[in-house]
């Protein structure tokens, strides 16, 4: 995910409020009304994903808004189009991370039996599954006494000990897309609704 993505937001609900005020503009008159539109509201995603991911994610609004990057606005041929990218890795089960619990010291970590758990979703605390199917099948473990680990879950990538692999959780990136999206692509539907309203009153207030 460190290449990022481009939030994508369904707007098929406004088609009759853009249909109408293209109606009444001349077609250039209409695609910079558009490209203002869409600026202005991609400008605002930033605000929006900052208030909305931390209502579900154990996540600072600061990290939210350090992953949003500026939105690409473009006009042509297909119309006026606006996407938000939005870039960051998976994030780590541990410090620096979602916070994380249960663990041994040093090589105790790989035999007792425990569970890690972390903080990922504000609706209540995660199990990391018992085998890491997706990595090597190997039961996660966090060392707490390894600095070089720093408190950091892993799971061994096969029946030795070594090599092992940090475990990661979520990425900023695809929160938009899952318990969040419903709250997001509802407030920039609003936002954009009420910028299309305030162009259209423009329109009928001063003639342009």
């Amino acid at each position: 995910m460190a290449g990022g993505i481009y939030l994508d937001v369904d707007a098929r609900d406004l088609k009759d409020k853009i249909d109408r005020l293209q109606l009444v503009m001349k077609p250039k008159q209409f695609e910079n009304a558009m490209y203002g539109i869409f600026k202005r509201t991609g400008g605002h995603v930033k605000k929006i994903l900052r208030e909305d991911l931390p209502k579900q994610y154990e996540i600072k609004p600061k990290e939210v808004g350090d992953s949003v990057r500026s939105p690409r606005v473009t006009s042509g041929g297909l119309g006026v189009g606006c996407s938000i990218p939005i870039v960051g890795p998976r994030r780590s089960i541990g410090p620096g991370g979602f916070s994380a619990s249960g663990g041994a010291h040093g090589w105790i970590s790989l035999r007792r039996k425990y569970r890690v758990k972390a903080r990922i979703v504000k609706s209540g605390q995660s199990v990391l599954p018992a085998q890491a199917d997706s990595y090597g099948g190997q039961p996660p473990f966090r060392n707490l006494s390894a600095k070089k680990l720093n408190g950091l879950a892993f799971t061994r990538a096969a029946h030795g000990r070594l090599p092992i692999e940090k475990m990661v959780g979520i990425a900023i990136p695809q929160m938009p897309m899952n318990r969040s999206e419903a709250d997001v692509q509802n407030d920039i539907k609003d936002y954009l609704e009420r910028q299309i309203e305030q162009r259209f009153n423009a329109l009928i207030r001063i003639g342009r």
